[in-house]
């Protein structure tokens, strides 16, 4: 019986290939998020990485949506989760600082999490840490929305650095750029501030932009725990009901 054309042209799967698997495919679209997005490839695209039809995908995992999914579980399933007994200020800490790179590699993951994430069983997992150090650190009926107010603003933020590396990849070079011009104006005290920091640390080196971008992800985590401990005395425990 002659062999079936594969998408591309590609001839049949070899028969000495292992057979096609659940975790061979998220392994193969892992790769493919690793190198474009998640968001860059389709089902089409992944079944010719397999040297299979499209249909094989269907078959053994879902529609480009429940791949997706995997793929998205998969990267938070590597996000360390801290020691339950750490404190809830450097259990979330360690947690977000950790995770940046996770996701900042697999790009697209992060806008999953914040859009779906309590479908994603790794991500509920994290959840469900989460939320019980803030119930054992006090926070009460506050410690559902102390969770989601932390991580939501860390991966908010991934998410626009993603959105800034696939779409707009020099922006990161013309805004330093573009505000290190106003570090000598006498006009724009508060820019040429700015200007005189984005300058002493250099306008078009990427390592350096890197390093900012560093940086303002550290600080934002800081100042979100700042802004969740400051309620943690309050009667509420952080506003709003679990």
């Amino acid at each position: 019986m002659p062999s079936s054309p594969a998408p591309g042209g590609r001839g049949r799967r070899p028969v000495d290939r292992p057979p096609i698997t659940p975790t061979g495919i998220v392994d193969a679209a892992l790769r493919l998020t690793e190198t474009d997005g998640l968001d860059a490839w389709s089902t089409r695209q992944l079944a010719a990485a397999l040297e299979v039809w499209p249909r094989a995908v269907y078959h053994h995992v879902g529609d480009r949506d429940a791949v997706a999914d995997a793929v998205a579980d998969r990267v938070v399933s590597m996000i360390p989760l801290p020691p339950q007994e750490l404190a809830w200020r450097e259990w979330f800490s360690t947690l977000l600082l950790e995770g940046r790179p996770l996701l900042r590699r697999y790009r697209g993951v992060a806008r999953r999490l914040v859009r779906i994430g309590p479908i994603i069983p790794s991500a509920l997992t994290m959840m469900d840490r989460g939320i019980l150090v803030l119930q054992q650190a006090g926070f009460a009926g506050g410690a559902t929305a102390a969770y989601r107010y932390l991580t939501n603003s860390a991966f908010t933020l991934v998410m626009v650095e993603d959105d800034r590396a696939e779409n707009l990849p020099e922006a990161r070079v013309r805004l330093a750029g573009a505000l290190a011009a106003h570090r000598d104006d006498p006009e724009r005290r508060g820019l040429a501030a700015v200007g005189a920091a984005v300058t002493s640390r250099g306008t078009d080196d990427p390592e350096a932009i890197a390093a900012l971008e560093d940086d303002f992800y550290a600080y934002t985590v800081e100042r979100s725990l700042d802004g969740v401990a400051a309620v943690l005395g309050r009667p509420d425990r952080g506003g709003l009901p679990g």
